[in-house]
């Protein structure tokens, strides 16, 4: 890998902050504002990243210098690798990689730095964008999760049920995420 191929953790943020300018825009517009950049910035770090398709966590760590933590993990008889940056656009959060090594597979999510308190999910009103991580709903009075849709990126979808305080009606719905991040919440459509 040669130096024009590192993307920098802030471009990378700019690239997973893209798909949030969609799926979380007043979350986003107000993160572009605080930043001083625009969401033209954001496509471009987004075709930056997925011009340089980085493959491992060593990759990462050329350009961004060394994790905040690292893990091995078995599985299966497999080892699985994990590293984790703090994140500047998010505070409190971390981008956590997890590589499978000789298998070229790498995966991305957000998470809950471990010395920053779980976010108090009591209600639908405090399922509001970027208020939570998927692990943080799973693990919630809202579980059981069922996966609907994605696989751990962009666009993930998943359904739970849970009592309108506004109505006190149990009702069904749908949790949008990217990168493991919660962008929002909306009631199923009756029927689906």
């Amino acid at each position: 890998m040669n130096e024009s191929s590192v993307i920098t953790l802030y471009e990378y943020q700019l690239a997973m902050l893209h798909p949030m300018c969609d799926s979380a825009p007043a979350s986003a517009e107000a993160l572009l504002r605080t930043l001083g950049v625009t969401r033209a910035d954001t496509a471009a770090a987004e075709q930056r990243r997925q011009a340089h398709r980085i493959t491992s966590i060593a990759e990462f760590i050329t350009g961004w210098g060394a994790p905040d933590s690292t893990n091995i993990d078995y599985h299966g008889g497999r080892e699985f690798r994990y590293a984790r940056w703090d994140l500047s656009f998010w505070p409190g959060l971390q981008v956590e990689l997890t590589e499978i090594p000789h298998a070229r597979i790498l995966f991305r999510r957000f998470v809950r730095h471990p010395q920053h308190p779980r976010p108090r999910l009591e209600s639908l009103s405090d399922l509001t964008p970027w208020s939570c991580t998927h692990s943080e709903l799973s693990d919630s009075g809202f579980a059981p999760l069922d996966h609907v849709d994605g696989i751990g990126a962009i666009g993930d979808v998943s359904a739970f049920s849970a009592i309108d305080p506004a109505t006190g009606q149990r009702g069904d719905y749908w949790a949008y995420f990217d990168w493991s991040l919660l962008q929002g919440v909306e009631l199923r459509a009756t029927g689906i």
